[in-house]
C-alpha cells in the first residue's frame, strides 16, 4: 500500500566522519560505534551495555520479528555465527554445533539479514575460473555487538595481533556498506577468492563501470607478500583499481597497488 509514498532510509552506528575529532579507532573496534556504547566514558558501564544489548534486547527483537520455531537453536547459533564473523560460512559445520539443518542455518543468517543484524557478502563472479568460494561471508552490523555475542569482551583487541587484524578488517567494510548508503550509490560489494586461498577483502562494482579491490591490512607497512590476492584479481581485471587500505600515515605505491591510509580509501571511492 506504501509503494512510491514512502522512502527508504538507513541509520547505522556512527561513522568515523560522523564522530570527527572524538573518533578513536581503538574504541570502534574493540566496543563498536553505537551512541549509548560509544559516548560511554565508563568501560565497564559501555561492556555491559553491550552485553545487555547482545543478551537480551537483540534476541527478544529478532524473535518478535521472526517466525522462529526453535529458539533454543537460534541462541545456540548466535555467539557461533559471531564467532565466524567475516569468515567463509560453513554451513555444515553451523548445522552440526546447533543441532539444526543446513537449511535452518541458511535461514537463520537470511533473518539476521532481515532484522538488519548483519550482511551477507557474497564472492565475486567475475571469474569462475579462479573462483572457489560458493558461500557467502557474514558481518555483524557493529564490531562491538558482535564481540559482545562471541564473549570477546573482556579480551584484549592490541595492535598486532590476529584479533586485532579482524577487527580492522571488519570495520572498514563496515565504513563501506555505511557510506554506500548514507550516499545512496548502486555499488555492488562482495569479496574474491581464488583457489589457491588468496583473497581480497573487498570489490566494489560502480554502475560506470569501474571497479576496486581493496586489501585491507592492520598494519602500517604491508610488504609485496600480503597483496597477493590483489595481484590475481587484477589477472581478471586488468582495469580495476587496486587499493590496499592500512594503518600507514601516507599513502604509497608498490607496483599497480596502491596503499592507502584507511580514512583516505572513501573519499577515492565515493567521490
Amino acid at each position: 500500500m506504501l509503494a512510491g509514498r514512502a522512502w527508504t532510509y538507513r541509520l547505522h552506528p556512527f561513522t568515523h566522519t560522523e564522530l570527527g575529532g572524538r573518533f578513536s579507532l581503538q574504541k570502534a573496534l574493540a566496543y563498536g560505534t553505537l551512541p549509548p556504547v560509544y559516548f560511554e566514558e565508563d568501560r565497564e558501564a559501555a561492556v555491559r551495555t553491550l552485553k545487555s544489548y547482545a543478551e537480551t534486547y537483540l534476541k527478544e527483537e529478532i524473535e518478535a520479528e521472526s517466525l522462529l520455531r526453535n529458539i533454543s537453536a537460534f541462541y545456540r547459533f548466535l555467539p557461533l555465527a559471531a564467532g565466524e564473523n567475516g569468515n567463509i560460512i560453513n554451513f555444515s559445520a553451523l548445522s552440526r554445533e546447533t543441532g539444526t539443518s543446513y537449511k535452518t542455518v541458511q535461514e537463520y543468517f537470511k533473518i539476521l539479514e532481515d532484522t538488519l543484524v548483519g550482511f551477507l557478502l557474497y564472492p565475486d563472479c567475475s571469474s569462475e575460473r579462479k573462483r572457489l568460494a560458493k558461500h557467502p561471508k557474514f558481518y555483524f552490523f557493529d564490531t562491538g555487538v558482535a564481540r559482545a555475542l562471541a564473549g570477546k569482551l573482556s579480551s584484549p583487541a592490541d595492535p598486532g595481533t590476529p584479533e586485532y587484524g579482524r577487527l580492522f578488517e571488519h570495520f572498514v567494510g563496515l565504513e563501506l556498506l555505511r557510506f554506500k548508503d548514507y550516499f545512496e550509490k548502486d555499488f555492488k560489494l562482495s569479496f574474491f577468492r581464488t583457489d589457491q586461498g588468496a583473497e581480497v577483502d573487498f570489490i566494489i562494482e560502480r554502475p560506470d563501470g569501474k571497479t576496486f579491490a581493496i586489501e585491507v591490512k592492520s598494519s602500517g607497512d604491508p610488504g609485496p607478500g600480503s597483496l597477493r590476492g590483489l595481484r590475481l584479481f587484477a589477472e581478471t581485471k586488468p582495469d580495476a583499481v587496486l587499493y590496499c587500505a592500512c594503518t600507514a600515515p601516507r599513502a604509497r605505491s608498490i607496483g599497480a597497488v596502491r596503499l592507502l591510509p584507511w580514512q583516505d580509501l572513501f573519499e577515492n571511492i565515493f567521490r
